[in-house]
């Protein structure tokens, strides 16, 4: 790959975005490229489509640098992690309308892209665009290495999902090498939750329930948890792991109610069970380990057509 993102640092405007309600691997690249392009006295803008707000697990990313005000247009685009452009939201049309669009990711098949810079094998974009910046002999910084590490981290799920190679291991190595404060990152992702989450959690687990015959753990939060715990959506995500600690399922689901009452899903495996196929049903996206999507099917027809998939595949 002779492909070099530094050549369309001058191709401005320049706009940076991942996909929909952003999580660590989309915002930790994306603020790793505006830190690298402040660095180097070059204006970009960067933004997402944030339903309610940015988790709080994550706000040792530098939030502040979020641009208030966009332009109309772009000359340049940096998309991370998003391989279909619907999963834009609403920064889709603008992505789309700009003459270079560059797709740095990790998915199977990205759908758009002028330039694709995209490892399938990878376990999150940060190690794609990692790989770039070395690559194309830029320096990494701490605050840089921080943004990178938080990728790592949550795509491989604390260093734990099938995609935790020796790579990754060495890529943790580096960044921890440039400063990154993994201990720091790692609490605020994983070890600080929000009081009330940690009450709403003891009802999502009452609510599991395991599919043994096919090693299927689901639960659900609806929009009436919300209120009753006064907590935002996005300081529940954590919860999917706890659907996952189920021993003897290989793949576990977490279902929440939206406020139009569709749902979202996001998906876990282990033992390679590879979930972005369940996701690709609801034309959502992720990759092996980890994925998601939306639906406006009720949730007894989301988990049918899941098992039903499951199923097909044992």
């Amino acid at each position: 790959m002779n492909e070099q993102i530094s050549t369309f640092f001058e191709k401005g405007p320049i706009f940076i975005t991942g996909h929909v309600n952003p999580d660590g691997d989309a915002l930790g690249s994306s603020f790793c490229l505006k830190i690298l392009l402040n660095k180097e006295n070059i204006d970009a803008d960067i933004n997402f489509d944030i339903e309610n707000k940015l988790p709080s697990n994550l706000d040792h990313l530098p939030y502040e640098l979020i641009t208030k005000k966009l332009q109309s247009s772009y000359e340049t685009v940096f998309v991370f992690d998003c391989g279909n452009p619907g999963r834009l939201g609403r920064y889709e049309d603008i992505v789309l309308k700009a003459k270079n669009i560059i797709v740095i990711d990790h998915h199977i098949n990205p759908t758009f892209g002028s330039l694709q810079i995209v490892d399938s094998d990878a376990a999150s974009t940060t190690q794609v665009l990692y790989r770039q910046l070395l690559k194309e002999k830029y320096e990494i910084d701490k605050d840089m290495a921080d943004c990178l590490l938080t990728g790592l981290i949550t795509d491989t799920g604390r260093f734990q999902y099938p995609n935790t190679t020796t790579e990754v291991f060495n890529i943790a190595s580096e960044l921890l090498k440039q400063g990154a404060d993994i201990s720091s990152i790692s609490e605020n992702i994983y070890g600080s939750i929000e009081f009330n989450a940690l009450k709403l959690q003891s009802e999502i687990i009452n609510r599991i329930i395991f599919d043994e015959d096919i090693k299927f753990t689901y639960s659900t939060i609806y929009q009436k948890d919300y209120k009753k715990y006064n907590i935002d959506a996005e300081e529940t995500d954590f919860l999917i792991d706890v659907v996952r600690l189920v021993r003897g399922a290989d793949i576990a689901l977490l279902l929440k109610e939206q406020v139009d009452g569709t749902f979202k899903g996001s998906l876990r495996s282990r033992n390679n069970f590879n979930v972005q196929e369940l996701s690709a049903i609801f034309d959502g996206g992720g990759h092996k380990a980890a994925s998601g999507f939306s639906s406006s099917s009720s949730q007894e027809d989301i988990i049918e057509i899941i098992k039903n998939e499951i199923r097909t595949k044992l």
